[in-house]
């Protein structure tokens, strides 16, 4: 499988026109378009955005194209890298990206001691 299919079938499975995923990766509806027919390489940068825009890892789309398993994260929870595709999920990972370094560890840390409280 090439890696515009995987894209596409990433893209499709999320219920997104080829419009949205350029939007949420930042780029042009035309460059997304040739990407998923094959007609145009992809950076390596550019295949970061179109993964985190789609809720994945760059590393997953290689994988997918290539037919291996999805990796699976190092503490072996979740059991894979795929990522939450809900509309929530997706606004935090967002807003994230524009954190800085610092603030990035503080919501992981903040984040991490909500996961230890008691569900009520």
């Amino acid at each position: 499988m090439q890696i515009g299919q995987v894209i596409r079938s990433l893209r499709v499975e999320k219920g997104w026109s080829q419009e949205t995923l350029a939007h949420e990766a930042d780029m042009a509806t035309s460059h997304v378009s040739r990407i998923e027919r094959g007609d145009r390489q992809l950076s390596t940068s550019k295949l970061n955005a179109l993964a985190a825009a789609l809720g994945t890892s760059a590393t997953a789309i290689c994988a997918q194209t290539e037919g291996l398993p999805v990796p699976v994260a190092a503490d072996g929870q979740d059991g894979d890298l795929t990522l939450d595709h809900s509309k929530e999920a997706v606004e935090l990972r967002k807003a994230f990206r524009k954190l800085s370094l610092p603030s990035r560890r503080l919501v992981v840390d903040f984040a991490q001691m909500l996961a230890k409280q008691p569900v009520a």
